[in-house]
């Protein structure tokens, strides 16, 4: 027989962007309907509830004290004044995070974990926003309330740290011993906010709640004075024989109900950490932003579960077990709802243990997206969801405030894109991408014009904390679109798209290694690289391109009691090609390590720049071990700021990044970003030989150059045509790649203003400048084509992506297809069909309605609107599917979008 029904709403990373503005207030909403729910509800938090970045700052702004806008708020969650206390709240402050933190006490968190963002900015801001600071004998002139809820961590310790000891308290408490409210406030009372655990009470029943911090706490955050008790390494042995005495404690108070927040950064790690543990029901992940879902749920576009919901397992006892996570920055609500039995197993419906999945009710379990879909649906309206009252309305207030303070920096803009820039957290920790090529070239950029000798550039993947770009309801990546509330326009790359994709904003150093530590270094860079890992440090490059092997052995140091690495202890045998090369055109400049061995004299130096994070031994990187000669570039913040973007401290990242935009990709020229992100099947920098054969170290092809007049460019006559760059310059130019023969491709042709003529080969990239260009690559295979601006002609092949960018651009497909169309900007046509069906469906992305056109040709006289099928967003003739159009319903489609010839 179950004895007790519980509910657990959860999340972890809320660490609040931009994105939070919308998403924060759905939250809220789906929290205050979900809970009403259930008799019995707990909300927790498994840690990373804040990041430095513009929402936290904006919370730091004096427009927040002015208004009175956090008075207003917390009067009405206390409902002051009330029949027993005749105050209320007139002088609470502004500071960064409180923003964040009241977000989480209007929604009623009980607890949370402490994670490694908490402590990014140091302890003391982590004192002022949790801290209450109470001033005079009434509420009036109270300067801030604190968490309503307490921080948990069971093996983390405090005794050092002068802003955090005094808050800690060892005794395992009910929940609301640490809420700082005004009962609190009148009597002065001295209140606690860390505990290693703590109990709710619901239905009668006691819960215990245990809290875990990942145990890389110090060299991935900035702590100062607390410390990691026991290993600073990932090691769940060590760290369970550190909670399991607090769970014992629990026990011994007859609780038999105990959940641990834990936030370990890999959910690989809570799945070990559990089987450890004896008492624990309950596991709540955090760090790892892992998405579990079932087959019923709805999830956000483009997201695809790692496991099921929740993952069943066992604990130390061999008793019934389960770990819940879900994505983060408030994009879901995870919805647990377990039963107990009389002695606190989990059971399913009939009262037996837990075992499988599919024993729970799975219509009532697992992560409820925070779209406004999903808000209607359980309010049945907006309107409803955010009445004066409801959680989901002091939350918007809050972030409408931050809204109107952030669209200051998103009119601020620096320079153009014509493709979303993936920043993305499972890609940018994992390969290489478009935003960590583009930032790490800005950095090499700006290193090189103070020290000419500077040849590589090196960052970590979990410096990049969120992509450039928008994602649309069908899943689509486009480039950042229009703001009419900051007048920023589509494809411009603003001050809060850098801020919020550098959100730590790091300083910058300058290093001289070995080109055997620099292989080290990598090494360690591809280290934590398996299956469903997303390890922050690894790298981002630039000036280098380099293969690895995750199946070989990874590096291994020494380490003193710090953390910091002292010596290897086993080498690495991951990295097996690496080259330093020429960031302009690609050219070998050097081999380091050519199959797994390092090449030449050992201890021959390269100077590199990277973050100062890193260049201190952040994110266990070895760097204090390995380097010599540190310059730090960045200017001290309250310096003279020089150049077109001075919201940053020169040499920062984000005003590096900022100075390489506006100098390369400018507002008002000719060029913008235009490179589309590829799978690591084609990644070219970094090549995980998971994915694909090691090209690091083949003979780079020729850089051709044309003149500023008209120029016929052969392959097999001028170049070879293999691997090659070509530059045409201005001019009315023709390049011709398939001449090269049958082992022409993989070039890259770079055209200038002129009305230029490109024939096109396996492979070969082509890149448009001003003029009308015809891009032929009728007899090609896995091209990317882009136009650029001017009214451009493209003859398709199979398997290609084209991109028509600015003007009237006509797109000709053959029988090939497969091929991915974008117009961009201006009156397209789409002729999907010339002749013989294709093999496959080519896809239109942005096909408009009322401005675009459809082309049909080669089908004989007669042939016209009636003959298609029109079913979805597919166009077909006959069973054959000709066309594939992204965000339209093809039955509005009339004759009027079509041309027949």
């Amino acid at each position: 027989m179950t004895d007790f029904r519980l509910q657990i709403l959860h999340a972890s990373d809320l660490e609040g962007g931009v994105d939070a503005i919308s998403d924060a207030p759905n939250f809220a909403a789906i929290v205050d309907s979900l809970e009403d729910l259930v008799d019995n509800s707990i909300t927790l938090s498994a840690g990373d509830n804040y990041l430095a970045g513009p929402f936290f700052s904006a919370a730091g702004d004096i427009t927040f004290r002015n208004s009175g806008l956090f008075n207003d708020i917390y009067n009405q969650i206390f409902g002051l004044p009330n029949e027993t206390i005749n105050h209320s709240y007139g002088g609470l402050r502004e500071g960064s995070g409180r923003v964040d933190i009241s977000i989480m006490n209007i929604i009623g968190f009980d607890a949370s974990a402490l994670g490694n963002h908490e402590f990014d900015l140091g302890s003391e801001v982590l004192r002022t926003i949790i801290e209450a600071e109470y001033r005079g004998a009434g509420l009036a002139d109270d300067r801030w309330v604190g968490s309503q809820f307490p921080y948990l961590s069971a093996n983390l310790n405090f005794a050092a740290d002068s802003n955090l000891s005094g808050l800690f308290t060892t005794n395992i408490l009910p929940n609301t011993a640490f809420q700082t409210n005004p009962t609190a406030s009148l009597a002065g009372t001295t209140t606690p906010k860390i505990a290693p655990a703590t109990i709710i009470e619901k239905g009668g029943e006691q819960i215990g709640v245990v809290g875990a911090t990942t145990q890389l706490l110090e060299s991935i955050s900035s702590p100062t004075g607390t410390t990691v008790q026991g290993t600073k390494a990932n090691d769940m042995d060590a760290l369970a024989a550190i909670l399991q005495p607090v769970i014992n404690q629990l026990q011994t108070q007859g609780i038999n109900k105990i959940i641990v927040v834990s936030h370990l950064q890999q959910i690989a790690l809570e799945q070990e950490l559990i089987t450890k543990l004896s008492g624990v029901d309950v596991v709540i992940a955090g760090g790892s932003d892992t998405i579990l879902a079932n087959g019923d749920d709805n999830l956000r576009s483009g997201d695809t579960p790692a496991n099921t919901y929740p993952i069943v397992t066992t604990n130390a006892d061999g008793d019934p077990a389960v770990i819940v996570s879900t994505d983060g920055e408030y994009s879901y609500v995870g919805r647990l709802v377990v039963d107990f039995d009389a002695n606190g197993i989990l059971v399913d419906a009939n009262g037996s243990p837990l075992d499988e999945v599919s024993d729970l009710d799975l219509v009532i379990n697992g992560p409820v997206a925070t779209t406004e879909d999903q808000v209607i649906a359980l309010w049945g309206s907006t309107e409803a969801a955010f009445a004066e009252g409801t959680k989901g309305n002091l939350v918007k207030q809050l972030t409408d405030a931050v809204e109107g303070l952030v669209a200051a920096q998103d009119s601020n803009v620096f320079g153009r894109s014509e493709v979303f820039i993936e920043g993305r957290r499972e890609q940018v920790r994992t390969q290489e991408t478009t935003l960590g090529n583009l930032s790490a070239d800005a950095n090499l950029f700006f290193a090189k014009t103070i020290d000419a000798t500077v040849q590589v550039s090196i960052k970590n993947g979990g410096g990049i904390r969120a992509a450039i770009g928008e994602v649309d309801t069908n899943g689509t990546l486009l480039p950042t679109q229009e703001n009419p509330f900051s007048g920023k326009q589509t494809g411009e790359i603003s001050q809060l798209d850098i801020l919020d994709s550098l959100r730590f904003n790091n300083g910058l150093s300058l290093l001289t290694v070995t080109a055997a530590e620099l292989e080290r270094i990598l090494e360690y860079g591809v280290a934590a690289t398996a299956e469903g890992a997303t390890p922050g440090q690894f790298p981002q490059v630039s000036g280098i391109q380099f293969s690895f092997d995750p199946s070989q052995q990874a590096i291994v140091f020494e380490r003193n009691a710090n953390g910091r690495v002292t010596s290897v202890q086993t080498e690495g045998d991951r990295i097996r090609s690496l080259a330093i090369v020429d960031p302009d055109n690609g050219q070998i400049l050097d081999v380091i390590v050519e199959n797994g061995q390092l090449v030449g004299d050992a201890n021959r130096q390269i100077r590199l720049i990277t973050l100062d994070f890193l260049a201190g031994g952040g994110d266990n990187y070895p760097f204090p071990e390995f380097g010599e000669n540190r310059v730090n570039l960045t200017q001290p913040s309250n310096a003279t700021r020089t150049g077109v973007a001075t919201f940053a401290a020169d040499g920062s990242e984000q005003d590096t990044l900022a100075e390489f935009l506006a100098v390369n990709f400018p507002i008002g020229g000719n060029t913008a970003f235009n490179i589309v992100e590829t799978p690591p099947e084609e990644d070219t920098r970094i090549q995980n030989l998971n994915f694909r054969e090691d090209t690091v170290l083949d003979v780079p092809g020729e850089l051709i150059s044309g003149t500023p007049g008209a120029d016929i460019l052969i392959a097999g006559t001028d170049f070879d045509g293999v691997n090659d760059i070509v530059f045409t310059g201005a001019g009315n130019d023709e390049v011709d790649i398939p001449f090269g023969g049958s082992r022409a491709g993989d070039n890259r042709i770079f055209t200038g203003s002129g009305t230029d003529i490109v024939y096109i080969a396996d492979g070969d990239r082509s890149f448009g400048g001003s003029g009308n260009d015809e891009i032929d690559a009728t007899e090609a295979t896995d091209y990317r084509l882009s136009g650029g601006t001017g009214n451009d002609i493209f003859y398709l092949g199979a398997d290609g992506r084209a991109l028509g960018g600015d003007g009237n651009d006509i797109f000709y497909v053959q029988d090939g297809g497969g091929n991915l169309l974008s117009g961009g900007d201006g009156v397209d046509q789409f002729w999907i069909l010339t002749g013989d069906l294709p093999s496959a469906a080519n896809t239109v992305l942005d096909f408009e309605i009322g401005t675009d056109v459809l082309g049909i040709g080669g089908q004989g006289a007669g042939f016209d609107f009636s003959d298609l099928t029109l079913s979805g967003n597919n166009i077909a003739i006959g069973t054959t599917t000709v066309a594939t159009l992204n965000g339209v319903n093809t039955s509005s489609l009339t004759a009027a979008n079509f041309a027949f010839v």
